[in-house]
């Protein structure tokens, strides 16, 4: 088994100095990079937000950071391959993969046994661990390395969808979830409600996304189309349903609308934008790297997030292309669901029914006020609150609390 060579430096920037002592994170979450080296597809791992959080637990830490992961399986390769370790990146963290021998049937249990050799092997007494999730093979793994070694551990808690996931790999989180409560020290949440799913005495801190601007959207100008974008996961869940059920009611001009992602509505989002009646304000893009997504978003005015206040999910997520959006500089117009107008306050605009008809409603509104609504929006207290800087005091304070930094 490899034993990868791991630096002990400080981060450059940071305020504390802890000679070394890291941050240990065991999760999957990879980018284009792990996706290059691979050689083979595999299923994107949109996992931009984790950047920018790993990024603040260096600065509120002093402490290097480093990832320990699994290799995720393949998309379309059905025969056995051996997958060797393999060092990379994930932004400009160091990530370290297991190796695995990838064949159906055995994959997942073998990956428990060598992910946890990997996590024994390259975790030292003192290290801080972040456990992405309530994921059995990170929770099996934290168990075998707090017999053998002195460490902490925190729980990044992105996102609950084991809680309504009926498979059997929601069986074996929901078993994860039950034995990996008792290992935390501390919490962070994308969502509050999750935080009602720990032990009360965990104390938490809410990071649902973050304020970094990169870009800004397409100028417009009185008597222009609005171009509003949805981008993400296309099913009923996020609303795509009633999203392309009230293209009935929005007017035949001034406004076109851009679709990014992929999901179980792949087929009528397609259909909708090459032979259907608004063809031409229609334009679906599938599922789009990085680089071109950015470029899309330039040229876009108003960012859409139609998740279902009903649905299930809402209460275990949020929805990260809200502050997707807010970055590009756009104008939100979102639903409820999943705290985003408590999150987000007057940073976006909203809408409360889920109907075809009230979404549509909501569109033209913007349509019809766009400049003034553009321009009455404030972005102040989310900027301030998510920001690097906001969000670096936040963690600080939460590892502080319990004498973890």
């Amino acid at each position: 088994m490899t034993n990868f060579p791991i630096s002990h430096e400080s981060p450059p920037g940071s305020t504390h100095r802890v000679s070394g002592k890291r941050i240990v994170v065991l999760s999957n979450v990879f980018d284009q990079q792990y996706h290059d080296r691979r050689g083979e597809p595999i299923e994107r791992c949109l996992g931009s937000k984790r950047g920018v959080l790993f990024r603040c637990l260096e600065l509120a830490t002093g402490r290097p950071l480093i990832l320990l992961s699994s290799p995720p399986k393949a998309v379309e390769r059905r025969h056995p391959r051996w997958l060797s370790p393999l060092r990379t990146q994930y932004s400009t963290y160091d990530q370290f993969f297991c190796a695995n021998w990838d064949a159906p049937k055995v994959r997942v249990p073998l990956s428990w046994f060598f992910y946890t050799m990997h996590v024994l092997r390259n975790t030292r007494s003192g290290d801080l661990v972040f456990i992405d999730n309530f994921e059995f093979i990170y929770v099996f793994a934290a168990y075998w390395l707090r017999l053998f070694k002195r460490v902490s551990f925190v729980l990044d808690y992105e996102d609950g969808k084991h809680l309504i996931d009926r498979s059997w790999m929601g069986v074996l989180s929901s078993i994860a979830e039950f034995l990996g409560r008792r290992l935390l020290s501390a919490a962070v949440l994308a969502n509050s409600d999750m935080g009602r799913r720990l032990p009360g005495s965990i104390p938490t801190a809410l990071v649902p996304g973050f304020i970094v601007p990169v870009h800004t959207h397409a100028p417009w100008r009185p008597g222009e189309p609005v171009r509003f974008v949805y981008s993400g996961s296309l099913d009923r869940t996020r609303g795509v349903d009633l999203l392309l059920e009230s293209l009935d009611y929005l007017p035949a001009t001034g406004w076109r609308l851009d679709i990014s992602g992929a999901g179980p509505l792949n087929e009528k989002v397609a259909s909708a934008a090459a032979q259907g009646r608004w063809s031409n304000n229609v334009e679906f893009h599938g599922s789009m790297k990085p680089q071109a997504y950015a470029e899309l978003l330039q040229s876009c005015h108003v960012g859409l997030n139609c998740q279902r206040t009903s649905d299930p999910i809402s209460e275990v997520t949020f929805p990260s292309k809200v502050f997707t959006y807010l970055n590009a500089g756009l104008l939100v117009l979102s639903s409820t669901a999943s705290e985003v107008k408590q999150v987000c306050g007057d940073a976006c605009s909203y809408y409360e029914s889920e109907t075809a008809r009230d979404l549509a409603a909501a569109i033209i509104t913007v349509l019809n006020n766009f400049g003034a609504l553009y321009q009455s929006r404030d972005v102040s207290n989310v900027s301030e609150c998510y920001s690097v800087e906001g969000t670096t005091e936040r963690l600080r304070g939460l590892l502080e609390s319990v004498r973890l930094i």
